[in-house]
């Protein structure tokens, strides 16, 4: 019989190897024993949002931050989910708990880049996402989701110079699937 750590370490190697299926079903295991880990009910919501389960996704999500303040990677990830919907308000009203961590923090930076994009600051938006990459050394795909963020900034400035767009260019269905990829890179 697994317990509740082994089940959701079990579960990350079955992220790493591309089996949602049978990661999820490790994670509700882990949550049956131990309903209170907030780590597992936020990879759960990783996945459920890599397969496109959003509205639950942000439930799961908004949860495991109830449960657990401490989870900054979730509150970015759910503040994300939010942003790349179209619901800035709440990506907004999610993220402002990242606001401690200060400039020196990728997810501060990468949060305060996308927030600047929403008014149409996609030069100071780019900025603070590349200096974010510099500083995140810890999850590559998150990065990796950054730069897309940034092709698409670069492509809003020039059509907003050109007086053709506005934010929802960021916010386009391919970076919201490309966005969610890093969910499952970190579990701190």
């Amino acid at each position: 019989m697994l317990d509740s750590g082994e089940r959701f370490h079990l579960a990350i190697q079955e992220m790493q190897h591309g089996s949602p299926e049978k990661a999820i079903e490790h994670l509700k295991s882990c949550l049956e024993d131990e309903p209170g880990n907030a780590k597992a009910l936020y990879l759960l919501g990783a996945l459920h949002a890599q397969i496109g389960m959003y509205e639950r996704s942000i439930e799961e999500m908004t949860q495991a931050i109830e449960m657990d303040n401490s989870l900054t990677i979730a509150r970015f990830q759910l503040g994300l989910l939010h942003f790349t919907s179209g619901n800035n308000e709440q990506a907004v009203e999610v993220w402002s708990g990242l606001d401690s961590l200060g400039d020196s923090n990728y997810l501060y930076l990468f949060k305060r880049g996308l927030l600047q994009s929403l008014d149409n600051n996609f030069t100071g938006c780019m900025s603070d996402l590349e200096q974010g990459i510099l500083l995140n050394t810890e999850n590559e795909a998150l990065n990796n989701d950054m730069k897309t963020m940034i092709s698409s900034a670069k492509r809003a400035l020039t059509e907003v110079e050109a007086n053709t767009t506005s934010i929802e260019s960021l916010s386009t269905p391919s970076t919201k699937a490309s966005s969610l990829s890093a969910y499952t890179q970190d579990n701190d």
